[in-house]
C-alpha cells in the first residue's frame, strides 16, 4: 500500500471534522460516542495542523537565484 492509499487528504480530514462537529452538537449522541468523537477530532486537527505547517514551509521556500542568471 502506498502512502496516498492510507493517508486521507486535507479535504477529507476537514470533511470528517465537520461530520464529527455535527454529531457532537447532537444532544442524542451518547457520551461514550462523544468522547471517542472528540479524541478522533483532536487527532484530525493535529494532522491538519502538520499538513498546513509543511505547506507553509514549502510555499515560503523561495529558490535562490544562481550566479549565472
Amino acid at each position: 500500500m502506498t502512502k496516498k492509499e492510507t493517508e486521507p487528504t486535507y479535504e477529507e480530514m476537514i470533511a470528517e471534522l465537520r461530520e464529527i462537529a455535527k454529531k457532537l452538537d447532537d444532544p442524542n449522541t451518547p457520551i461514550e460516542d462523544a468522547v471517542k468523537l472528540h479524541q478522533r477530532g483532536m487527532e484530525l486537527i493535529r494532522k491538519c495542523e502538520m499538513f498546513l505547517q509543511k505547506a507553509e514551509l514549502t510555499i515560503t521556500e523561495v529558490p535562490q537565484p544562481s550566479d549565472g542568471q
